[in-house]
């Protein structure tokens, strides 16, 4: 028993010391011969591995297994949606397959191309992809290299561009190391070496408009009987990246467009030209593969090579690392030409470390480099042909001249190549769609139209995935639909609600030293007006947020809006409530003066920017599209609405408490002196507040596709707000214009800067003779203005106590108020009859302003006393 035990630890001992660690890496699996190149594959790098003494690691390559349901719920949300435009299945499953096994621990490392690597990096996130397959950003499954030790020399061989493109962002992350690079080439039969530039033709020539003609004019898109269409190509048209890659270099040679970084070069993919490209490129397919273009589009990429590898067609398009297999074919003379002008779209492909990985991320590296370094690559290029990524117009490089002393032919094209990285087709700037929305989407348009030349679908795709509608309108056709002319509507009463009330601020100013006008502080009341202004224009501003940035900010603007309505509201407010409850004696005259006000005021806006902004700071902010679910991609900004909405309500509702609370104390002194209905317009321009941020908050859910509910709700915050505006001064303004001053050099000489003459007017007054009427010459009015008189006279003799009785200094050197309180001295110790003074008062319609003339020593002020206490006063104005 004790040498059965022993033998078995033997054993496992061996096999502990001997067994190699597995480093499993994902590999896209190829067009052909799939399962023959997997095991051709995995034998030839771990023999590499052998023959160079690394015997501590097992290599094991193998494919994504895609779940056959993948992508059909994503289709099915588009369907849903409304959306015009259907995805690739297909490369849905296949992309989510790559994306699970990112999440997971079952590779260590991956080879990715650049299609898929950074496929997700875009300006603009695309939420429903995010949301579907459960990620934020691929990179964070990446790990950096830079995180650890790499040699200068490990990696400088590499050509720039390409190692470039294997790093993300500002601090260029290095998540892919070039692994190698494919492109697109031309093979022909050395027998058909006529027909190597065939794809030459330039579709703007008339020899080709001509001969195309009768195609173009066709009623059955799938006739054969057009003499001037040949099957010459073999391409694999049903691969949807053969097909992009094809159009690419398409538009390239035949347009020369797009061009990187010039915007204006994209727009022929989608403005009027676009029917022309269109049906240009169907043509072209047409001329080259055959009058059937179904059966061209149905074709596989394999199903093309065996086509060609028959000598049924002359030409086969296909990857520069087939040649290898095809020249050492005994069978055929295969010659290889590049595609026109050298232009070719190229793939790169880089091997990834998954952060997942349950492996050392140090041994990661270490095999990382192995399989990256220049001899790795030229061993690779000699066994199965693939092509290394080194500069090879730098031919005095070694580990370029190593590689053409063998392949010579493969150099020469290398050298000359102009290449196209196909995502920047599709890339018109920063707010275009990231690459992997593009080709979710764009192959079945491209197709669609290449099957029904009449739709223009390519365009419509093209039109959403290069800009944003609110960054670019001026170049887009917009599609009308009833909710369009609705909103359109709103938005020419919002222009013209907009003018209004600038008009009507300019009214309150040139009014502003009527006594009605100035009791409710013009200035201020002109601010709040400002303030509503701005908060019903201010969603057409957020259309100019195009930054992380400026999305911030328009959360801070949202709230200064606010506070440019509430505050200046609270002012006055406060500033009537401060009189009315004589607070402050009389010497609240100078500390509630309009200009002492606005300046508190300006504090108080500036203080509550600064503090919203630092509270904002913590957040996220970020830019968001709803893609290509609709027509046309807006950008939303995005952030915690419900914590600022929270937030925005609780300071709105301590100020409103607040602003009720001295209201209701307002209406219970004041009401018995006139008339102070207005006050309530503080309650619709809460619920005006209320509405407007459920309209807001329904438009940043629903974007472009917003809402006939939204459009509704913005109408009433509207109406509501001009409704307030009404309540607050409009019915003054409608007032004073039924009852013009009868003696405007008198309003020109009234001093009512000093708001101790203003007390009555606070107030407006009813008649039976108008709404808003000051006073009536009825006999019932005059003993109602004699009762009225009488209460506010026994009020001021509270105020005359309080005022002498207080301890407070006052500002002796102002005349105004020193004239105040000799008057209320003089009618605190003598019985007046003040009410029959009163009504010896000029009370027509007609408004007129009684000025009382007091001359002191110290001074040759004139000063009005509009509410008649000084009895001096009035009979010196009844000598007059």
């Amino acid at each position: 028993m004790i040498l059965i035990n022993s033998l078995l630890y033997l054993i496992i001992y061996f096999y502990c010391v001997n067994a190699k660690e597995v480093i499993n890496i994902l590999i896209n699996k190829p067009d052909i011969d799939a399962n023959e190149y997997l095991e051709k594959y995995n034998e030839m790098i771990n023999q590499y591995f052998s023959m160079n003494n690394i015997n501590d690691y097992d290599v094991k390559f193998s494919y994504c297994s895609p779940v056959s349901t993948d992508g059909e719920n994503l289709s099915q949300i588009y369907k849903n949606a409304g959306s015009p435009f259907s995805i690739d299945v297909e490369y849905a499953k296949n992309f989510n397959c790559t994306l699970r096994e990112l999440k997971n621990v079952n590779y260590d490392m991956m080879i990715l191309d650049d299609r898929f690597l950074y496929a997700d990096n875009s300006y603009a996130d695309f939420v429903l992809l995010q949301d579907e397959f459960d990620f934020k950003r691929f990179s964070d499954f990446y790990a950096d290299y830079n995180n650890y030790i790499l040699n200068i020399d490990d990696i400088n061989y590499h050509d720039k561009d390409i190692l470039n493109d294997g790093k993300l962002g500002n601090k260029k992350r290095l998540y892919g190391l070039p692994y190698e690079l494919d492109f697109d080439v031309l093979y022909y039969h050395s027998v058909n070496e006529k027909s190597k530039d065939s794809l030459s033709l330039k579709v703007k020539d008339s020899s080709f408009k001509d001969n195309n003609s009768s195609d173009n004019n066709s009623s059955d898109n799938n006739s054969s009987d057009n003499n001037s269409s040949e099957e010459i190509l073999s391409a694999g048209f049903k691969d949807n990246d053969d097909l992009i890659n094809f159009f690419g270099e398409f538009v390239r040679y035949q347009y020369n467009k797009p061009i990187e970084n010039e915007i204006s070069s994209y727009n022929f993919l989608y403005n009027k030209e676009s029917t022309e490209l269109y049906h240009s490129f169907r043509n072209f397919i047409l001329k080259l593969t055959g009058n059937n273009i179904e059966k061209t589009l149905s074709t596989t990429v394999e199903e093309a090579y065996l086509s060609f590898l028959e000598n049924e067609n002359k030409l086969f398009r296909g990857r520069a690392s087939l040649y290898k297999s095809l020249k050492e074919n005994s069978n055929i003379s295969i010659k290889m030409n590049s595609l026109p002008d050298n232009i070719s779209v190229i793939n790169e492909k880089y091997l990834v470390i998954n952060k997942n990985s349950l492996k050392s991320t140090d041994v990661l590296v270490k095999i990382a480099l192995i399989l990256t370094s220049k001899e790795m690559q030229i061993y690779r290029s000699m066994e199965i042909g693939s092509i290394p990524t080194f500069n090879f117009k730098n031919g005095s490089d070694e580990s370029v001249i190593s590689y053409c002393q063998i392949n010579s032919d493969m150099c020469n094209l290398l050298e000359k190549l102009n290449p196209i990285r196909i995502r920047n087709i599709f890339k018109k700037n920063k707010f275009s769609a990231h690459y992997l929305e593009t080709r979710l989407i764009f192959p079945s348009g491209l197709k669609q139209s290449l099957i029904d030349p009449n739709d223009n679908i390519a365009s419509k795709l093209f039109m959403n995935i290069l800009d944003v509608l609110n960054q670019s309108t001026m170049d887009k056709e917009i599609e009308i639909t009833p909710v369009m002319v609705v909103f359109m509507i709103l938005n020419v009463f919002t222009i013209a609600v907009a003018v209004y009330l600038i008009i009507f601020m300019i009214k309150v100013h040139r009014n502003r030293k009527h006594p009605y006008i100035k009791a409710m502080s013009p200035q201020l009341t002109n601010l709040t007006i400002f303030g509503i202004l701005m908060r019903i224009i201010y969603p057409y501003f957020y259309s100019f947020v195009n930054t992380r940035f400026l999305c911030r900010m328009s959360v801070v603007l949202n709230f200064f809006i606010n506070n440019l309505v509430y505050i200046p509201l609270f002012a006055i407010i406060f500033r009537i409530y401060y009189i009315y409850t004589n607070i402050s004696s009389v010497s609240y005259g100078k500390k509630l003066h309009d200009r002492r006000l606005i300046i508190y005021i300006s504090l108080i806006l500036i203080m509550s920017l600064f503090a919203y902004y630092g509270i904002s700071y913590f957040d996220e902010y970020n830019l968001e599209t709803d893609g290509s679910l609709q027509y046309y991609r807006f950008l939303t900004c995005v952030y915690d609405f419900s914590k600022h909405s929270l937030i925005s309500n609780i300071y709105t509702f301590i100020l409103f408490a607040i602003m009720i609370a001295m209201t209701f104390k307002i209406r219970s002194i004041s009401k018995k002196y006139g008339d102070t209905t207005f006050i309530f317009f503080i309650v619709l321009l809460l619920l005006s507040s209320f509405l407007f941020e459920k309209a807001f908050d329904s438009f940043l859910t629903n974007g472009i596709n917003i809402s006939f509910s939204s459009i509704i709700l913005i109408f009433i915050h509207i109406i509501i707000s001009l409704i307030t505006v009404y309540f607050l001064i409009g019915n003054r303004l409608l007032y004073i214009k039924k009852h013009p001053i009868k003696n405007k050099e008198k309003l020109v000489k009234a001093d009512f800067n000093n708001i101790n003459n203003l007390f009555k007017y606070i107030p407006i007054r009813k008649s039976g003779n108008s709404s808003f009427t000051l006073f009536d010459s009825s006999n019932k009015s005059k003993n109602t203005n004699s009762t009225n008189t009488n209460s506010i006279y026994s009020s001021f003799v509270k105020i005359s106590n309080s005022y002498f009785n207080r301890s407070e200094p006052i500002i002796n050197n102002d005349s105004n108020y020193r004239s105040l309180a000799q008057s209320l001295s003089k009618y605190n110790s003598e019985d007046i009859n003040f009410s029959n003074n009163y009504t010896n008062c000029d009370s027509s319609n007609n408004f007129e302003i009684n000025i009382m003339e007091e001359k002191n020593n110290n001074s040759n002020n004139n000063v009005i006393d509009n509410n008649n206490f000084n009895e001096n006063g009035i009979n010196n104005e009844s000598e007059k």
